[in-house]
């Protein structure tokens, strides 16, 4: 947690626009949600523009299972794992955040190699996308 509270903090505001807004699609977790898409399975990368260094971050969706696990890796920090604990799945829309709002993120599936969204990280919105990691990239 420490891990992640440095890697949030880090993180640059500059040229995002604040946004202290709840993550939508976590906000109506009690509500049926549609099956999550299974394309949304898999090993996905992005990088995180911060004030300090661009930060490679690497994702992990597994819908297999009791419930879907969404697992993020930060290599830049020592390979940091964080273990999201509130997860929204409805069709190819995702949504996860750690406890304390420190990180979120909310976006969708919009193709079969790509989810975009935004992250939200000290009151401040960035634009993110996920691409799938594939064998040949990896």
């Amino acid at each position: 947690l420490l891990a992640l509270v440095a890697f949030a903090a880090a993180c640059s505001p500059g040229g995002n626009r604040v946004n202290d807004e709840p993550v939508s699609s976590l906000n109506n977790a009690g509500e049926p949600a549609d099956e999550p898409d299974p394309r949304l399975e898999g090993e996905w990368r992005a990088v995180l523009t911060t004030s300090v260094e661009p930060r490679p971050m690497d994702l992990t969706i597994t819908l297999s299972g009791a419930g879907p696990v969404v697992t993020l890796t930060s290599p830049a920090q020592g390979g940091a794992v964080i273990a999201f604990e509130q997860v929204r799945l409805d069709g190819p829309q995702i949504g996860f955040a750690t406890p304390l709002g420190a990180l979120r993120f909310e976006g969708a599936l919009i193709d079969d190699d790509a989810i975009t969204g935004e992250v939200y990280q000290g009151g401040y919105t960035s634009a993110l996308t996920w691409t799938r990691v594939t064998e040949a990239h990896e």
